[in-house]
């Protein structure tokens, strides 16, 4: 039986990077994971329900995370960008106070 590994984890450091770059202590590791994976799993489904996309294609490509002691960037990288920027305006500050109050951050 052959040795598994996850092709992300092979590429790692030569031909891609993390999706998730930020420094944590070991007791405070797993709170900021999952606060990653409520940030990714909020952008998904907020672009599934609110932008009709035709043909079953999800349109994300991938969602990076850095996180700073004051500040969360979220980069979000589309196959369709005028997706998120035409149709209805303000879609990205709606997305955004709305994952400010899901992650209760809203200043």
């Amino acid at each position: 039986m052959g040795q598994k590994i996850n092709p992300l984890g092979f590429r790692l450091g030569t031909t891609q990077s993390h999706d998730s770059l930020w420094f944590a202590q070991p007791i405070n590791y797993s709170e900021n994971l999952q606060e990653d994976k409520k940030i990714r799993d909020y952008i998904k489904n907020y672009i599934k329900i609110n932008i009709r996309i035709s043909s079953g294609v999800e349109g994300i490509a991938g969602i990076k995370i850095k996180k700073r002691i004051d500040l969360i960037q979220v980069i979000i990288s589309m196959g369709f960008q005028k997706l998120l920027i035409e149709g209805k305006p303000g879609r990205i500050e709606e997305l955004q106070m709305n994952l400010q109050k899901k992650l209760n951050c809203v200043n």
